[in-house]
């Protein structure tokens, strides 16, 4: 199966069974292991489907508990917190076979206020300035023959230009810090939800590895075994994701095998988004059980 944008916004229409009981599925597209942005796209789009107008989505935590099984339906049981007349809040339990794989949290608010302010994007080169994804991995794509990795299916949804690509082996320690512009490949409309699950969606992908870069490691090492923990995200302004956004990242810390991203995404030269998340880079010990496992799975992130 070759998942295009059309095929991604279908995958995030989670089906709604009851009124706070929701179905979702994956692509069967090389990888084994759920994608972390799309358990956090389609948990936006569950609890936002039980938030009446005008509430918008403002603010999105979760913790990936239990690697996910493409291969298996995903159950998402919502739980209405709070309903009050300027924010409703919600929690989320998302499963597979009665098991926990995904737990999460959102608040949405009713439009107040007039005040605004916003950062302003960093001074960056415009994307047609910096090099595409495609030409830079263009002499390394064997490299994701046999990994089943999400890789492939990011670059094929987004397109993404950056001065800081780094290889996929062996790159070497580099600063934590990041900046990709980033766009969907085809237009997704302007409905807010799906634009906010489509932004969460991408996010996950460069948070933790920016944080892991002084390691050195590339994100298809078999020796290290990588996992987001923890992800949040707060919504300061509508986006649009078919068009240019830029995504300026940082990591500040690192302990412990885990390591810290700080993500700021900007559009027309304002900031609209920012994230922030926590994942696990570990050696591996058991080479020959974990090199089973990595077959199963495959590496997560970049």
């Amino acid at each position: 199966m070759t998942l295009t944008v059309s095929g991604l916004i279908d995958v995030l229409q989670v089906r709604r069974e009851t009124s706070t009981r929701f179905t979702g599925w994956s692509p069967l597209d090389g990888a084994r292991r759920i994608y972390g942005g799309q358990m956090l796209a389609q948990s936006v789009m569950a609890m936002g489907q039980t938030v009446r107008e005008p509430h918008r989505l403002h603010s999105l935590q979760g913790y990936f508990l239990q690697p996910g099984d493409v291969t298996k339906p995903i159950t998402f049981d919502v739980q209405p917190i709070r309903e009050g007349r300027n924010f409703s809040t919600r929690r989320l339990l998302a499963l597979q076979d009665d098991l926990p794989i995904f737990s999460g949290a959102a608040s949405f608010q009713a439009p107040e206020g007039e005040y605004q302010r916003f950062d302003a994007m960093p001074e960056v080169a415009p994307p047609e300035q910096m090099q595409s994804e495609d030409a830079f991995y263009a002499g390394q794509l064997h490299l994701l023959e046999n990994c089943r990795s999400h890789v492939p299916l990011i670059m094929r949804l987004f397109e993404r230009r950056s001065e800081r690509w780094r290889a996929w082996l062996d790159p070497g320690p580099l600063p934590p810090v990041n900046g990709i512009w980033c766009r969907l490949r085809e237009p997704c409309g302007d409905d807010p939800l799906l634009c906010q699950a489509l932004l969460a969606y991408v996010c996950d992908l460069d948070l933790m590895n920016t944080a892991m870069r002084p390691r050195g490691c590339g994100s298809l090492d078999r020796t290290m075994q990588a996992a987001s923990l923890d992800h949040a995200m707060w919504f300061h302004a509508p986006i649009r994701p078919d068009r240019w956004f830029y995504y300026d990242l940082q990591g500040p810390s690192a302990t412990n095998n885990r390591g810290l991203g700080r993500g700021a995404l900007y559009q027309n030269g304002l900031l609209v988004s920012t994230a922030m998340q926590e994942g696990l880079l570990r050696e591996r010990h058991d080479r020959r059980a974990n090199h089973q496992r990595n077959e199963a799975y495959g590496p997560m992130g970049r």
